[in-house]
């Protein structure tokens, strides 16, 4: 889902009930600007009063919004286009009166309950059974001859064995509300998603590359040739599927908690091994396993991958799944005091925002929730009565 539609009529929501905050406004005014919308800008020789400001943006918007997404699958109804193009439309007077007026917003920054998303959170640990606290100011590390971060600067502590040493296995963790990504020794990257462990040696065997996980990952496996012609497998192996590839990219979501393991292929082509069988695995599907058995369906890859953008994506999951996938990065804990809703939210988020958009989210599709902060504990009672 783009973020023309669900996604601009949630920050509208918290704009008009005064809950937006500055990072979100930016969000709306991006998604204006970025549109050649020459009947819309805001003129500088004339002076408007605020009706007549709104009145012609509204109807440049409407006019584009037509435009802007001719081929959706699914057709977004109109009523919401209009409440998409109003927030836009809001959003950017708010902005003029701002500059007009010289006024700065008033809007608090902080998350009203106290809890913020994740960030660049992850631990080390050698083979000694150290554990090195990783820098939060960077996003992932290499291991080669040495452990550096990204840009260079050597990991301290994270001493690696010789070439004609044993080799040794490491683990990277991230914990809830954390991500971190690596270059392994290969040049295969990973990203790890919240609360997530990889294991993986100092060095790769000649005749093998084999890593361990638990959690959530984003692999891009680097092709390599071997001396006979062949290319060298890559396996990833979790809790219900061993994933072998050549050099491709795709994602594996396989929390030890959960019953279910998918693999979400991007590119190429990967095997998927279940207790009983082993099957191929296409762009844009998804191999789920449950119970030992695997089954393959087409997917829309977005849904599955956007955590890696920095992004929720609601779409084609349960309610249970997006306040799984929810919990996690917040670091909450979610119970369901009268069954699960069945409901379904759509569109986009971005992650970076405080828990003030979960509880947006949960406000526009009518659920009632408590929220004990000390306990970083949201409790769902199920959906609010219509009068």
């Amino acid at each position: 889902m783009s973020q023309n539609s669900e996604n601009i009529e949630h920050l509208v929501y918290k704009f008009n009930n005064g809950s937006i905050t500055p990072d979100e406004l930016n969000v709306l005014i991006n998604w204006y600007n970025s549109h050649d919308d020459t009947y819309a800008q805001i003129p500088t020789s004339k002076v408007e009063t605020a009706d007549e400001l709104k009145a012609r943006m509204l109807s440049g918007l409407l006019s584009r919004v037509a435009e802007a997404e001719p081929k959706v699958a699914k057709p977004f109804p109109l009523y919401k286009w209009m409440s998409a193009a109003a927030a836009v439309v809001l959003v950017t007077f708010a902005t003029w009166m701002l500059v007009v007026n010289k006024k700065t917003s008033d809007i608090d920054t902080s998350a009203k309950a106290g809890i913020y998303p994740g960030g660049n959170k992850a631990t080390l640990t050698l083979a000694n059974g150290k554990t090195i606290e990783l820098s939060s100011a960077q996003a992932g590390i290499i291991t080669g001859d040495k452990i550096t971060y990204a840009n260079g600067q050597l990991v301290e502590d994270a001493e690696l064995p010789a070439a004609d040493q044993p080799i040794h296995s490491l683990a990277l963790r991230t914990p809830l509300g954390g991500t971190y990504n690596i270059t392994l020794p290969d040049g295969t990257e990973v990203w790890l998603n919240a609360g997530t462990t990889l294991k993986y040696p100092s060095r790769f065997a000649p005749a093998a590359r084999i890593v361990y996980l638990e959690g959530e990952a984003y692999f891009h496996v680097k092709s390599i040739v071997q001396s006979n012609g062949e290319k060298l497998p890559f396996k990833v192996i979790s809790n219900h599927q061993d994933v072998e590839v050549l050099g491709t990219q795709f994602n594996v979501n396989a929390y030890p908690e959960e019953a279910t393991a998918k693999t979400t292929l991007v590119e190429g082509k990967v095997a998927v091994a279940d207790k009983s069988e082993r099957l191929i695995l296409t762009p844009n599907h998804q191999a789920i396993t449950t119970n030992g058995t695997t089954k393959i369906k087409a997917v829309d890859v977005h849904s599955f991958i956007a955590w890696r953008e920095g992004k929720f994506s609601f779409d084609n999951k349960t309610f249970k799944e997006t306040m799984t996938e929810i919990s996690r990065w917040y670091d909450l804990r979610v119970v369901y005091q009268n069954g699960v809703p069945e409901e379904e939210l759509v569109g986009d988020a971005f992650r970076n925002q405080n828990i003030d958009l979960v509880l947006r989210l949960l406000d526009v599709a009518e659920i009632n929730y408590k929220l004990d902060v000390s306990q970083r504990l949201l409790t769902i009672t199920g959906k609010k009565n219509r009068l």
